[in-house]
């Protein structure tokens, strides 16, 4: 089962031992020869701050015409597979299933139906991860549902007096752009005095945001909540192999004929090195050439591009 393959994985090198390429005429046919699969990034890599990059629907259109199998593998988890499906649809990306889409809030479902988890989660994150848990049949609060938000009384001393949510057995956590010290303080009191499981969709620090600015992700909020805590949670997102375990148990991937795309070193060209897939990383989100060539950087991608619809333009 899932939980099992998840369980024995090993964290592996991420410094793969190949050459790295730009993409070029003579090795893109080479790739669309050795690769059936891809999997996608979406922030940075299809679309920034809600605009689809240049080339893209076209790029993704060619490589269903070539028989390849698309799938998007986001560690964004503010929405649902359905609202993803549906985001791509008006961006000018068609023909995307909602099988083909896996966010990190489906992750969490996935986690916690692996593990045969039972109780109410409670829940620092936005409209993905809770329609996600519903549609799996969890139960589920806000990590503020115990807020008086009408009461002049501060956060702190809510804190001292709230009696915990006894049916809760786990927290899970990630973007919300509603944060606030009293989510942080209920989440920490639950993991730590009820001993709820601590579920992170992904550790991400940054995210690229309009205007060539990165801001605070998920993995900011997640580090706080650790901190608070004194514990690292579960992360299902990359570069977690179980988010592979779930790929794997739906789609029977084969390995060497995968191929990530992202825009990250630290997630998606980690988790594909991690997973022995093939690897390209694009210019267009969060690394660029600089963070790819310095000295202490230790994670390669098999292949970099300026941008995912390279393939395109070296296929005229």
């Amino acid at each position: 089962c899932i939980r099992d393959r998840y369980q024995r994985r090993v964290r592996g090198d991420s410094n793969t031992k190949h050459k790295m390429e730009k993409l070029t005429k003579q090795n893109i046919k080479t790739i669309l020869e050795s690769v059936d699969n891809f999997l996608f990034d979406c922030d940075g890599v299809l679309w920034r701050s809600g605009t689809v990059i240049e080339g893209i629907p076209a790029t993704l259109q060619l490589l269903r015409r070539l028989g390849k199998k698309l799938y998007f593998v986001s560690n964004n988890s503010s929405s649902s597979r359905e609202q993803y499906r549906h985001k791509m649809e008006g961006l000018g990306i068609q023909e995307v299933k909602k099988e083909e889409i896996f966010p990190s809030s489906y992750c969490i479902a996935a986690y916690l139906e692996s593990i045969g988890f039972n109780k109410k989660v409670a829940v620092i994150g936005e409209s993905g991860i809770k329609n996600e848990l519903e549609e799996a049949g969890f139960k589920y609060v806000d990590a503020d549902q115990s807020l008086d938000k009408t009461s002049n009384i501060n956060y702190i001393k809510q804190l001292e007096e709230v009696e915990l949510d006894k049916d809760i057995g786990a927290v899970v956590i990630g973007w919300d752009h509603h944060f606030n010290y009293y989510k942080l303080g209920y989440a920490k009191l639950l993991i730590t005095e009820q001993n709820c499981l601590f579920v992170a969709t992904n550790t991400d620090s940054t995210f690229p945001a309009g205007k060539g600015r990165f801001l605070p992700g998920s993995g900011s909020l997640v580090a706080s909540l650790s901190t608070a805590t004194g514990k690292q949670p579960v992360v299902v997102g990359k570069p977690s192999k179980f988010l592979y375990d779930v790929l794997d148990h739906k789609l029977k991937l084969e390995p060497k004929r995968t191929m990530m795309v992202g825009d990250r070193l630290d997630t998606d060209i980690l988790f594909g090195n991690m997973c022995n897939l093939q690897t390209l990383l694009v210019f267009t989100g969060v690394s660029g050439e600089e963070e790819l060539k310095d000295p202490q950087n230790t994670i390669f991608p098999t292949y970099c591009a300026s941008t995912l619809s390279d393939i395109l333009t070296l296929l005229e």
